[in-house]
């Protein structure tokens, strides 16, 4: 007999999440595979983790790839309409019709999952995207296209501006900072020979693990580490006021502002950010934190679009 079945995907950079619950409802299953982002992964890398990664969490789910009624992506580096054709064609390769599966952009899913426009969504954790919405209005963005040249403000920029100073230290450039030695212990290295070798064999989300380090230590007031973080605040400022310039919301408009992302799960982070864009905000704010999953994220999403529930 077939199952009704809804399917939510995080796919990220770091790992791809396939949930899978049953329409009527109960508990969401969790499968966890690599990266599927294809500008940091490879195409081939994202196609294996996505399309592969999906029939395999429906064998171990117990369930056919004709029982999923629905399944919603939300996909880091979904930013262009080329990426869009990229996805739509992995995407594609597992079978299921446009019908049954509604692509976004990791940022929209989390603004949609938990808020209705008009507002916005920063989202920062690996990378970093910022969105504006509104009902009657295109969606107006800034930032998040990718860690090569964008993503100001990040877990990858933070660690990627430490660990550079890093490696000048241990070629005689620069100073010792104390920084440095937490995150040498963090990759579990025991001393700084080992860093040259170890930081340029690194993806991005290995760099990016060490921005949790710098938040510590910058809160400990490490000279360094909190330049670095004030640093990331302004970026992600800059990014967060931009579209929200551009949107131009009435002034007395009520926005639902979404944060979403590992860096805003550090709380003195996320006291430190929400402060000062609100300073830089002159509508009425309601903050949105999510702490859930992305994955949940998008079966939330997935319930609304398929008939599952509200």
């Amino acid at each position: 007999m077939k199952k009704a079945m809804l399917v939510a995907v995080d796919a990220g950079g770091s790992k791809t999440e396939y949930g899978i619950r049953a329409l009527s409802g109960g508990e969401m299953c969790r499968y966890v595979y690599g990266g599927s982002n294809y500008k940091s992964a490879g195409i081939e890398q994202a196609r294996k983790n996505l399309v592969e990664g999906f029939f395999d969490a429906c064998a171990k789910a117990g369930i056919a790839p004709d029982d999923v009624h629905g399944a919603v992506f939300g996909i880091a580096g979904c930013d262009t309409p080329e990426d869009m054709r990229v996805y739509r064609e992995l995407v594609g390769a597992i079978g299921l019709s446009d019908a049954q599966t509604m692509l976004y952009n990791d940022c929209t899913l989390a603004f949609l999952a938990a808020a209705t426009a008009p507002g916005l969504c920063v989202v920062a954790g690996t990378g970093s995207n910022c969105m504006a919405f509104h009902p009657e209005r295109p969606i107006v963005r800034a930032g998040g296209l990718g860690a090569l040249l964008s993503d100001g403000g990040s877990g990858f920029w933070i660690a990627r501006r430490v660990m550079r100073e890093m490696l000048l230290f241990c070629d005689g450039i620069g100073p010792d900072r104390p920084v440095y030695a937490n995150i040498a212990s963090h990759f579990n290295m025991e001393d700084f020979a080992q860093v040259p070798f170890r930081f340029t064999a690194m993806n991005v989300p290995e760099i990016a693990s060490a921005a949790r380090v710098v938040l510590e230590c910058a809160q400990k007031g490490e000279p360094y580490a909190c330049e670095t973080v004030h640093m990331a605040h302004e970026l992600l400022w800059d990014l967060a006021t931009t579209p929200y310039k551009r949107m131009a919301y009435l002034p007395d408009e009520p926005l639902q502002v979404v944060l979403n992302g590992s860096l805003f799960k550090n709380e003195w982070f996320f006291e430190q950010f929400s402060s000062g864009l609100a300073a830089r905000i002159t509508n009425p704010i309601e903050w949105q934190l999510i702490t859930s999953r992305p994955s949940e994220n998008a079966m939330r999403l997935a319930d609304m679009l398929y008939g599952g529930g509200a």
